[in-house]
């Protein structure tokens, strides 16, 4: 078992580091800030994906295609940076009071532990990560 591993396992069960222990903090906010961009990602991904088959049933012609295919893309970009920007300074990456990071930590543990996160979980295709 990891030192994460044990970290988890006692937010399971109501136990959470004292706020002045950095590292273990540091390791759980690491945690959440992984997972939660996995999900992103995957979500991000599913949309996308979503949004080309739906401009591939437009029959465009290809000058019409690429301009649809290139703003998509700056979106898609655009998007990504700040979802990014906002999980890292959502977990700390980035200038945050901790007493706010550990409270984000907790809730994202919170919701990732409840009897509702098996259906997302699976939809992120995430079920054999948890």
């Amino acid at each position: 078992m990891t030192a994460l591993d044990r970290l988890l396992d006692d937010a399971e069960r109501g136990r959470w580091p004292a706020s002045d222990d950095a590292d273990a903090w540091l390791a759980l906010a690491n945690w959440a800030f992984q997972t939660e961009c996995l999900m992103t990602d995957k979500a991000e991904n599913l949309a996308w994906e979503t949004e080309m088959r739906e401009l591939l049933r437009r029959d465009l012609p290809y000058p019409e295609f690429v301009e649809h295919r290139m703003a998509a893309l700056e979106r898609r970009l655009r998007a990504r940076k700040l979802a990014q920007t906002n999980l890292r300074y959502k977990y700390g990456f980035k200038p945050r009071r901790a007493p706010l990071v550990r409270l984000d930590v907790k809730r994202f543990h919170r919701w990732w532990g409840g009897a509702d996160v098996r259906v997302t979980a699976r939809l992120y295709g995430l079920e054999d990560d948890r």
